[in-house]
């Protein structure tokens, strides 16, 4: 861990060495955000509601997943380089170190910028939390830590998985970047508004529903199972198996000789 912080520290310092950039680009994550939301906001103006969903319904789902996509971000956005690292050679520099490739890689790769972002969602779960008619009780409250881990788990190990298909491909998986940003959008929603195919895909191969479904349901009061709030530590099952992969392709990178 400590080696994991100091990497951090050493990251964020080279950031700031150009702080009116890094300053404007976590200006422009807020700003980015707070349209996107005003959109939302019209959307439902519009149509009242989406499949008996309220706005500040959606606006709590909005706030909790997005507030674990951009923590994943942050901490292990870095790996997108690991294609430049494979390619020029620099990644066997990281391989001769003491220390687990996996931590060298998220730690020198933290995204600061994204801070706009979170400051944004951090906002807008306040404002979700005052707005809904939700009777908050025990269980509720936990699913506001719960949700987060479990979404921040499932985001980290799809890096990780992307990461390690780097291995075989060499080249940046462009798909990694379709799914990770815009194909996060539909995360939004809870997973029942969406069509069978996508449900499927949300349930079985990307269980995103752990996060942005089944907690929901007791959170909204759609369910009296209060066991549900539980159900985004599973998420660990899922990151278990990508780590496991990432081991796997690993061991099979043959060093560039440059």
């Amino acid at each position: 861990m400590s080696v994991y912080l100091m990497l951090v520290r050493k990251s964020i310092k080279s950031q700031l060495e150009y702080n009116i950039s890094t300053y404007l680009l976590i200006v422009g994550q807020f700003i980015a955000q707070m349209t996107f939301i005003l959109g939302f906001f019209l959307l439902f103006k519009s149509l009242g509601s989406i499949r008996g969903y309220s706005f500040s319904q959606e606006l709590l789902v909005y706030a909790l997943v997005n507030i674990s996509y951009t923590c994943a971000e942050i901490v292990g956005k870095g790996i997108n380089n690991l294609s430049d690292l494979i390619r020029q050679g620099n990644l066997d520099i990281y391989l001769i170190r003491p220390q687990p490739l996996l931590v060298q890689i998220f730690g020198s790769g933290v995204e600061i910028s994204r801070i706009g972002r979170l400051i944004t969602s951090i906002i807008l779960l306040v404002l979700a939390i005052r707005k809904s008619s939700i009777q908050w009780d025990f269980f509720r409250i936990v699913a506001l830590f719960m949700i987060p881990f479990g979404g921040i788990t499932l985001f980290l190990s799809l890096y990780i998985l992307f990461g390690s298909l780097t291995f075989f491909t060499v080249n940046a998986i462009n798909i990694s970047i379709l799914l990770m940003g815009s194909g996060s959008d539909c995360l939004h929603y809870p997973v029942d508004v969406m069509n069978k195919g996508v449900k499927t895909i949300l349930t079985y191969i990307f269980p995103f529903a752990l996060i942005n479904y089944y907690p929901f349901l007791y959170v909204f009061g759609k369910s009296k199972d209060s066991e549900l709030v539980f159900v985004p530590f599973l998420s660990i099952i899922f990151l278990l198996i990508i780590l496991k992969f990432w081991q796997y392709s690993a061991t099979h990178y043959s060093a560039t000789g440059s």
